[in-house]
């Protein structure tokens, strides 16, 4: 990455300090990038530098992940306090409308805005996520989640250094950046509340819809061609080489398709 420092700032939401990261010019379109489930905002540290060459970019760690800490919220993960959360901070930084970047659990929170907010949403990006107004995904039902309680911390987290990419550096970083067994357990039991079939739903802002072509969930790869065609505003671009954290894994390829979606369409 090149040299590139950013602004740490923060926020107090609730119990929980949010801290957050602001690169690039001041008078620029503002791109928000959310971190998937577990990590933290380093994981754009490849997108940072590109970005905000062009952008105003803003990077900020979730309730319970990275250094916003306690999870806080009584220990029940709120898609809607996270969501009125993130627009307390671009609020704070004067802006009305923002592109919004997601990576996996990070989408639900972009996609919610979205749905919510249609008119604060300059575009939309999606990095290997489920789409939030299509039927939930199986893996993810409460039901078939029964039963994983009691798995000791350890197992999981290797399932998810595993999961995640396919660099040994990727898996290094998730690894290390691993949120607590408490935010893991609560957005778990929150997530499939999180799913709203919305069947005449279609996104009204431009649309880029990524995945890795080695993404570990099959779910994700097969529900990405359907909700590509349900949305008549969707760039939709298979990253290759990379697998969960696509851009991650490869950032060079995963940058130049952002770079033209943020050009073609917030000049």
């Amino acid at each position: 990455m090149e040299d590139l420092t950013a602004e740490h700032q923060q926020i107090t939401r609730g119990a929980t300090t949010l801290h957050y990261w602001l690169a690039g010019p001041t008078d620029r379109p503002l791109v928000v990038f959310t971190h998937g489930g577990g990590m933290d905002h380093r994981m754009y540290e490849e997108q940072l530098a590109p970005v905000a060459k062009n952008y105003r970019v803003l990077l900020w760690d979730v309730h319970g992940h990275g250094q916003s800490q306690p999870l806080g919220m009584g220990g029940v993960f709120s898609l809607r306090t996270v969501v009125d959360d993130l627009l307390a901070i671009v609020d704070q930084l004067g802006y009305q409308k923002a592109c919004f970047v997601g990576q996996s659990f990070g989408t639900y929170i972009s996609q919610e805005v979205a749905y919510l907010y249609p008119e604060r949403v300059l575009a939309l990006v999606v990095i290997g996520g489920y789409c939030l107004t299509m039927e939930i995904p199986q893996s993810l039902n409460l039901g078939v989640q029964r039963g994983t309680e009691n798995i000791p911390f350890s197992d999981f987290k290797q399932f998810l250094v595993n999961m995640v990419g396919i660099r040994p550096e990727v898996k290094a970083y998730a690894q290390e950046a691993c949120a607590p067994m408490e935010t893991w357990l609560a957005m778990r039991k929150a997530i499939p509340g999180f799913f709203h079939e919305e069947v005449d739903y279609r996104l009204p802002m431009p649309f880029l819809l990524t995945h890795g072509a080695q993404d570990a969930l099959k779910e994700v790869r097969d529900q990405a061609q359907i909700w590509a065609q349900r949305e008549p505003y969707c760039h939709y671009i298979v990253i290759p080489d990379a697998g969960h954290n696509a851009n991650q894994d490869n950032p060079e390829f995963f940058n130049q398709v952002l770079l033209t979606f943020l050009h073609q369409h917030i000049p």
